[in-house]
């Protein structure tokens, strides 16, 4: 028998880790003010979107990651219940997909960069070691416009990134050869 949780997820770690909620999971409509995640979202600044809070990671170590999604508006008007706490991973972006934004596409923005004072305490490290910024941002493939940006926040010392490079169709197989006047 099919199941209704596909199991959206983007794991920073091991899949067979056991994560939890390392604070009570946090969802309310609040005003985006950074204006970089709001361009990113594609609304002006001071929209009230849906914020989802999370503080994450294995059950018998500190917090590894805070992630804090903003759904655009449409998202909440399409798909009201993306406010409730999910079934599973990801559950929420199953919602989005199945109320018209099959299929989510996503593109990822890296950066490291210091800690503000309260991300430091959530994560329980010392305000000097940076952290890992990946803000990962959701074009609806119904309208092919942002349907939510997430931000996850690592501490550094606990990430490590692989990233596969593919070679443009354009190169040639073998290199043509170096004319060379002699």
């Amino acid at each position: 028998m099919a199941t209704s949780n596909p199991g959206y997820s983007f794991p920073s770690a091991s899949s067979q880790e056991v994560w939890t909620h390392h604070v009570k999971p946090q969802a309310s409509f609040e005003p985006l003010t950074d204006p970089r995640i709001a361009g990113l979202l594609g609304v002006p600044v001071g929209t009230e979107v849906m914020r989802r809070f999370r503080v994450t990671g294995p059950v018998a170590e500190p917090p590894f990651q805070i992630n804090i999604s903003w759904i655009h508006p449409r998202g909440l008007e399409d798909a009201p219940e993306v406010a409730t706490q999910a079934k599973g991973p990801g559950d929420w972006l199953y919602r989005l997909e199945r109320a018209g934004h099959w299929p989510i596409s996503w593109m990822e923005i890296h950066r490291a960069r210091m800690p503000t004072p309260e991300e430091a305490a959530l994560l329980q490290i010392p305000g000097i070691l940076p952290v890992l910024e990946i803000v990962r941002v959701g074009t609806s493939g119904g309208d092919g416009k942002p349907i939510e940006v997430t931000e996850y926040i690592v501490a550094s010392d606990r990430v490590e990134t692989v990233h596969v490079l593919h070679r443009d169709e354009s190169a040639q197989d073998p290199w043509p050869d170096d004319e060379t006047d002699e």
